[in-house]
């Protein structure tokens, strides 16, 4: 069951299955990216301006607490992106992993690298929907607003593996997953300052030939490892443009965006594609797509390097988009109308 873990420190990995493990990134080699410095802006909130006119203190602002979820959290790309979170003022980081031990050592971690005591952890199997809705429900009990949701986690599995769900695992995790966590803690996001949902793609949504083959989308007839972890990519282009459509107008202004990590050598990228990256700690492109000014008003897009890109063909097909759809709400019990 997912259980929320507060603590001072953090670190860990999210693995499922015997080869896969934390989300790295896509197949070609990419020049090692200069970390950004990201401005700190201070988020003013009526209720703390009052207090502070209240008490007489001219010109005292509170900041306003941002919450910030991240799953898959524990290692890899997921830990450094959680890190650089924590390192920002007025910040509360929301981890998520599958191993506890590795959960509490993240947290240990990063709370040593950064000071932040605003971390927390949260347990979940995100291949079995039992347990992305209990980890809503933890989320949801501790923090009635989150401002950015970042669906990090993803597995890469060189054999075919079945979930007690009886979904194909990488799409078990890498699509469904998101889907329905993203559904259940919608009101909850929408209810944050500037809410932003923030799905991991990859360049590898190009592998299996860069369509959704709705007649075998589980890879029941045949498995590629490549093919089933780059479907499952173009899926969450697909699921990205629709929800930024659904979205658009939304009072609270929220944006939902999709973007490639980098090519980033962690366990996956080299269990699966050998070590053609850049270190994980030069991956800042999830960071930038949670955090930058430039991209606060931008929706339904996919990042590259930080820059709004070209994504599949037919992640522009209406129909197939639609149909999509209709599947990931079958297979996850949960609709966003």
């Amino acid at each position: 069951m997912a259980q929320p873990v507060k603590a001072t420190h953090n670190a860990g990995r999210y693995s499922s299955g015997s080869a896969a493990m934390t989300h790295g990134g896509g197949t070609a080699a990419v020049a090692p990216q200069r970390r950004r410095v990201l401005a700190r802006r201070p988020l003013r909130c009526q209720a703390d301006s009052a207090e502070a006119a209240e008490s007489g203190v001219a010109g005292v602002v509170a900041q306003r607490e941002r919450v910030f979820l991240v799953t898959g959290a524990t290692d890899g790309i997921g830990k450094h992106t959680a890190t650089r979170l924590a390192e920002r003022e007025n910040t509360r980081v929301l981890l998520h992993g599958r191993n506890p031990a590795r959960g509490a050592k993240a947290l240990a971690e990063i709370a040593a690298a950064t000071g932040n005591d605003k971390l927390e952890y949260f347990n979940a199997d995100l291949s079995l929907l039992s347990e992305v809705h209990e980890l809503a429900r933890q989320v949801q009990a501790k923090h009635p607003a989150v401002d950015v949701l970042v669906n990090n986690a993803g597995v890469y599995v060189e054999d075919r593996t079945v979930t007690a769900d009886g979904f194909e695992l990488t799409w078990a995790v890498n699509v469904v997953a998101p889907f329905l966590l993203t559904r259940l803690l919608l009101d909850n996001i929408t209810a944050g300052h500037q809410p932003r949902i923030v799905n991991v793609s990859s360049i590898s949504q190009t592998e299996g030939g860069g369509r959704l083959n709705f007649d075998n989308l589980q890879h029941e007839r045949y498995y590629d490892a490549h093919s089933a972890y780059g479907l499952s990519k173009l899926a969450s282009v697909c699921f990205t443009y629709d929800l930024a459509r659904k979205l658009k107008g939304h009072p609270s202004g929220v944006t939902v965006n999709c973007l490639d990590p980098g090519t980033v050598n962690t366990k996956m990228l080299l269990a699966g594609w050998g070590p053609c990256g850049i270190p994980v700690g030069s991956a800042d492109n999830e960071l930038f797509l949670a955090t930058d000014e430039s991209v606060e008003a931008v929706s339904g897009k996919y990042f590259v390097s930080s820059r709004a890109t070209q994504s599949c063909r037919q992640t522009f097909d209406n129909d197939a988009r639609a149909k999509l759809w209709g599947v990931l709400e079958e297979q996850s019990g949960v609709t966003y109308n």
